[in-house]
């Protein structure tokens, strides 16, 4: 009986002692929390002040605690921004025309309508400019100007505004720079009799000038327009005016009153296959005159021993591409001997300095 009083004793005491125990535990747990609440979060440390540079040259920094660091130099002031410089647009220099050879003797058997007109800047302020034909490749293959009134050979002034298209148009063709087709067309424009202008009545030549040595050419010589025959011969234009002035070439003024065709005579030592239309293509269904200027010695003035007239069917096609029949010169020297009596003459080298001719080694060159 004691004995289990004893045990019962030793467990109160036991778990008394436990409850104790567990009590103080919470006693002082409790007094760590509110001591931590208490007490302020740590800081982190101030930062030190930045170092100032002032304006002089130089200048020491110092960090926080006044100990000098460097001498450091001031930075330049900024200047206004540098705009960027303007690159000029590159203008669009046109080609030179310039005397050469023909690149081949025929054209190719159909049309191609792939060349652009460029007007060329004028020569001298105050004169007319010419325009210049070009094909894909770059290369000059015509060009042509106006002689647009308010001179001797147009009193009357080409003006559009009034529906007044008085003019004197030159145009030389090459296409594809051969020597087929090089020709010259003439167009002389006056209005019909009830003062309207139609394309009816536009008064034109053809031309074609033999031997063809050369490609035409326009060249800006002073106050002149000065253009290379396919002979070599010169014909000298005024610059500002376009009239004729000198050379292988006469004219008298356009024909205001009546119709007429252009009264431009060639003069040189050639030979000119010549048609002429009105309102049409004088190539087509007309009368070619064929004329020498270097007839023999015994053919007296007048006679037909310089002069023959033959149907333009015998010089041109008259379907299709309007080509002449003759690519070669050879080829119409042996028609004109047979047909009209007389050749050719032999013109090369007496008018073109040959040190300045240029051959069409590549398809740029002009």
């Amino acid at each position: 009986m004691v004995s289990n009083l004893r045990s019962h004793f030793r467990e109160f005491v036991m778990i008394n002692s436990t409850r104790h125990r567990f009590a103080l535990f919470l006693l002082i747990s409790l007094a760590f929390l509110q001591s931590c609440g208490n007490s302020p979060a740590p800081q982190p440390p101030a930062p030190s002040p930045i170092p100032t540079i002032t304006n002089n040259a130089t200048e020491s920094v110092e960090d926080a605690d006044g100990t000098s660091l460097a001498k450091l130099p001031t930075p330049a002031k900024e200047s206004a921004p540098v705009k960027p410089m303007a690159i000029p647009t590159p203008q669009k220099v046109p080609p030179e025309s310039v005397v050469s050879l023909p690149a081949v003797d025929a054209n190719m058997t159909g049309l191609k309508y792939d060349s652009v007109i460029s007007q060329r800047t004028a020569p001298i302020p105050g004169s007319h400019s010419w325009q210049y034909r070009q094909n894909p490749r770059g290369q000059i293959v015509g060009f042509e100007f106006s002689n647009r009134g308010g001179n001797r050979i147009l009193p009357e002034r080409y003006d559009i505004g009034k529906n007044k298209h008085f003019t004197r148009d030159f145009q030389f063709r090459f296409d594809e720079r051969a020597r087929q087709d090089i020709h010259l067309n003439i167009t002389d424009w006056a209005p019909s009799r009830d003062k309207q202008f139609r394309l009816s009545a536009l008064m034109t030549s053809v031309l074609l000038f033999f031997p063809r040595i050369y490609i035409p050419a326009i060249a800006a010589v002073g106050a002149s327009s000065v253009v290379t025959l396919p002979t070599g011969e010169e014909v000298q234009f005024d610059a500002k005016t376009l009239e004729i002035v000198s050379g292988v070439f006469a004219e008298a003024p356009v024909a205001l009153s009546a119709p007429r065709f252009p009264a431009v005579e060639y003069l040189g030592k050639g030979v000119t296959v010549r048609v002429n239309a009105r309102g049409t293509d004088p190539r087509i269904a007309t009368v070619a005159t064929i004329t020498t200027g270097s007839p023999e010695p015994n053919c007296a003035k007048g006679q037909s021993c310089n002069q023959c007239q033959v149907p333009a069917r015998e010089l041109w096609e008259q379907k299709g591409a309007v080509r002449f029949k003759f690519p070669t010169d050879d080829e119409f020297d042996r028609y004109l001997r047979a047909r009209c009596g007389f050749g050719l003459p032999q013109m090369a080298g007496e008018f073109v300095n040959h040190a300045s001719i240029k051959e069409p080694a590549s398809p740029a060159g002009f």
